[in-house]
């Protein structure tokens, strides 16, 4: 996968977790709105049933009420209130029958063999044989809907006795065009939940997958670096081993290959050491001084090809418990570095503290804006090129530090030197 690839692979994760949270929001919004729905028609169903079952039981209970209606009589009877609704807008100057007659608590009684209303409260049987032909196409005793001068009613068809029927019916709060927008309002406001939700997770992924990312781009400019590192020692050995056949001269060849071979060799063991480096539980004390008294006896030979002056001080004997090798590693490359981007003639001060070694050379220096570089892996300044290096040795040092939580600063200025110090 290349950093390229991850980048695609970021907006996917981004879009399959806003699609997600769309899905789920969609199906709750539609689940809220379906309970909405029927749980509204049950309450109001069980209200308009316990309105019916009232009146049924006045009528039951006074025989006179039920003679007076099957004979055609006026008469007044006591109806049960219900607290639970209020009228359905202001009904002040209404025409007769229009939407805004119709009040909640409308009720009729009629004869079930006949169709013919005996009893309603606003004295209009013309209207309510109308509501009747709606209820009855609906099947008797069925709570269920009907429309009537363009709007929804809730009914309810409950028998009184063997001849007679009541029905109360309301105006519905919700039509199947406020669902229909109830709907559309809630997925509009999925997407808009699902737009957030993309921006804050693509940030998410973002942030959390860009040091792989980074890690993916260094790594690929150091295949780039590594095969070219590689392509040059493997070129110098085959034209080596050419001259050698032809010139039949075996010792220059000879040497030649085998300083390619050991340049190939020290990147294969520095990519090992990237690679296998992690934290150890071996934690012993640690002689600075001693490390390097060890360290200038390795590199005397290249103090002394370029003649770089080293002069260690020590001011206290800093107290350190961590792996010898790792620390060894850590000051033999900054060591290295120092005489490596030395000029001749130079000098390198170690100033060993018991809290702080510092390390001071008068090299090339580090341009400003490469100071935050250089610690990443395979990062090589262009002038540094031209050098034996392969940008690994000061990744390892921070890898190291970052172990057992060591700071190291670096102060550099270009063409008058550079200062590392690394604090515990």
């Amino acid at each position: 996968m290349t950093s390229s690839s991850l980048s695609k692979q970021k907006h996917r994760l981004a879009t399959l977790f806003s699609l997600s949270i769309f899905a789920i929001t969609v199906v709750l919004d539609i689940g809220f709105i379906s309970f909405k729905y029927f749980d509204y028609e049950k309450q109001e169903t069980n209200r308009l049933s316990f309105q019916a079952q009232g009146i049924a039981r006045i009528v039951k209970e006074n025989p006179l009420f039920l003679d007076n209606m099957l004979q055609g009589k006026e008469f007044n009877m006591p109806l049960p209130t219900n607290p639970m609704r209020r009228p359905w807008g202001n009904n002040d100057g209404a025409k007769p029958w229009d939407r805004s007659k119709i009040q909640m608590e409308n009720f009729f009684i009629y004869h079930t063999q006949t169709n013919k209303i005996l009893f309603s409260p606003q004295k209009n049987d013309e209207a309510y044989l109308s509501i009747l032909k709606e209820v009855k196409e609906q099947g008797p005793e069925w709570e269920t809907r009907f429309r009537f001068n363009e709007s929804e009613y809730v009914f309810v068809n409950i028998p009184i006795g063997l001849q007679l029927s009541v029905v109360v019916f309301t105006e519905t709060r919700i039509t199947n065009e406020s669902m229909v927008f109830d709907l559309l309002i809630y997925l509009l406001g999925a997407i808009v939940l699902s737009l957030g939700v993309y921006i804050v997770s693509y940030r998410f992924v973002d942030d959390t997958l860009s040091p792989v990312e980074k890690s993916m781009e260094q790594m690929e400019q150091f295949i780039h670096n590594a095969g070219h590192e590689l392509k040059t020692p493997i070129s110098v050995i085959k034209s080596s081993l050419e001259l050698m056949r032809l010139k039949k001269n075996y010792e220059e060849g000879i040497s030649e290959s085998i300083g390619e071979l050991n340049r190939m060799d020290g990147l294969i063991q520095a990519l090992i050491r990237l690679s296998t480096m992690g934290d150890t539980e071996i934690r012993e004390p640690v002689n600075i001084p001693e490390i390097f008294e060890k360290l200038e006896k390795n590199y005397r030979e290249k103090l002394d090809e370029k003649g770089i002056h080293l002069q260690v001080i020590q001011k206290k004997h800093p107290q350190i418990r961590a792996n010898r090798e790792y620390a060894e590693i850590l000051f033999s490359n900054i060591l290295g570095n120092a005489i490596k981007y030395n000029r001749d003639n130079g000098s390198i001060i170690v100033t060993i503290d018991q809290k702080k070694i510092t390390i001071e050379d008068t090299g090339i220096g580090i341009a400003p804006e490469n100071l935050e570089k250089i610690f990443d892996r395979f990062y090589q300044e262009n002038e540094s090129r031209t050098v034996d290096s392969f940008g690994i040795g000061l990744s390892l040092v921070a890898r190291i530090a970052a172990l057992y939580k060591w700071h190291v600063s670096v102060e550099s200025t270009k063409g008058v030197g550079t200062i590392v110090k690394v604090e515990f």
